[in-house]
């Protein structure tokens, strides 16, 4: 993670954008593509057996209710 914070934004070449964006601009861009990058990997990881197992657990006690 601490190498996707360090890393530089991306480049304000006028040619890309059409004008230079303001700083504000490329750090929004940089902190929402950091984001994207940290939830996406948090959300590819697989849920843990515990709560699995506790979901499990709540679903068969509704069951058991209706």
């Amino acid at each position: 993670m601490e190498a996707l914070v360090s890393k530089k934004p991306p480049p304000q070449d006028s040619s890309v954008y059409g004008k230079s964006r303001p700083a504000s601009a490329t750090h929004k861009a940089l902190i929402t593509r950091n984001l994207k990058l940290a939830y996406g990997q948090v959300a590819s990881e697989p849920v843990p057996q515990r709560l699995l197992d506790i979901l499990s657990a709540l679903d068969e006690s509704e069951d058991k209710k209706s």
